[in-house]
Formats: structure tokens, sequence, C-alpha cells
């Protein structure tokens, strides 16, 4: 099962507690519990990460299948041992995902592909993820968290208030088409603006100066 701690960095870590990132759950007897896509807030652990303002940086030692999968496309980075694999086993015991992967996942490697991932029950390698764009790091066995702790010492030496509307901005326009993404940005510039003026009151000039010369 996946655990997760708040690093000092400003991001928080999910991986494995042994060999693998998260096998899942038996999905024959969690029947019940998927059908109807009814789940509390308070309790669901992918909605809580969805909820979560930090990065997640998600460390992959090993499979990460079906609910696994899920708790993975969650995350906002995913560093990846050379031996992990991703695999959507929905399908192969017909019943639907209950976390978004059937919409999640082929935005990220495309329609086809997504397809092809969940309709055969097919893993997806480390290797082959990190190609497609749903992995951004592969490394070797070990060297996951030592990855992961890099990743997060370079968004600790940015703007944390920014960070933490990027990641929204980011996170929330993907949830709509370009035109409104875009639009949604733009209500963003303001709040980037006072953010820039409490890190330094120089940047911000610099940055309303720039938005006017647009």
């Amino acid at each position: 099962m996946p655990w997760a701690r708040t690093s000092q960095f400003g991001s928080s870590f999910l991986t494995g507690s042994g060999r693998a990132f998260c096998s899942g759950v038996d999905l024959t007897a969690a029947e019940e519990v998927f059908k109807g896509d009814v789940k509390d807030v308070e309790t669901d652990p992918v909605a809580q990460m969805e909820l979560c303002k930090k990065p997640i940086i998600g460390a992959i030692n090993g499979f990460a299948v079906t609910a696994g999968f899920e708790i993975a496309l969650a995350c906002d980075i995913l560093i990846a041992a050379k031996g992990a694999k991703f695999m959507d086993t929905h399908s192969r015991f017909g019943i639907f995902p209950s976390w978004g992967l059937s919409q999640k996942l082929s935005r990220i490697i495309g329609a086809n592909r997504a397809r092809e991932a969940s309709l055969t029950a097919t893993p997806i390698s480390a290797e082959q993820a990190e190609r497609w764009g749903l992995v951004n790091h592969v490394v070797e066995e070990g060297e996951v968290l030592r990855k992961a702790q890099e990743v997060a010492e370079a968004i600790m030496k940015n703007n944390q208030d920014l960070v933490l509307r990027y990641k929204a901005i980011v996170n929330d326009g993907l949830k709509l088409d370009l035109g409104h993404a875009l639009s949604f940005r733009k209500g963003s510039y303001l709040f980037s603006a006072l953010s820039l003026a409490s890190y330094d009151k120089r940047w911000s000039i610099s940055f309303l100066r720039f938005r006017l010369l647009l």
C-alpha cells in the first residue's frame, strides 16, 4: 500500500511501503464499493490528493496496478524505478474505474494508447511510460526517493505562493477546453502580481509592465 509524507521542501511524497507501489484491491470482493462511483470525500484518498494544494510527487518503486494506477495518476509528478510497471485490469474484472482513470490516462498518453492499455490489461513499463509522457523520470531501483527529493528541492527554490497557484491553474485548466482554460488563466494574473509583490516588489512592477506591453 502507498504511504505519504510531507517533505521539508514544500512537497508531498507518495510511495509504496514494500516492493510494489500499490497492487490495487481485490476487485471481485470490492465490486459493490465501486458501483455508482459514490465516495466519501473525507476518506477517499484520490479526492484528498486532488484537494491537496502542494505538489505531490509519486515515487513508483514497483507495480502500480488498477487502483494503484489511479492513485499514481492523481500525483503531479511521477518518478519511477526501472522495474516499475503500470497496469489497468478493470476490464479483466468487469468493473469501471472509480477514480477517473478512463479519462485521465487518455489525456496524458493519447486515446489510442490508453484504449489499448486498458482494453488489453497490458502492463506499461517505466521506460514506455516515460516515452509516452506518463512518467517524468526513470531511475535505478533504490534511487527513486533521492530523485523525488531532488525535484522537491528544485520546486522549493521558487516562490511558494506562486507554486501552489501554478499547480492549481494547470490542474484546473485540464478540466476545461482550451478556450475556457485560457480565460481562466487570465483571471489568475492579478493573483500572480500580488504574490510576486510579497516575494519581491521589483519583480511585481516588472511583471505588470510586461503585461501592459502585451
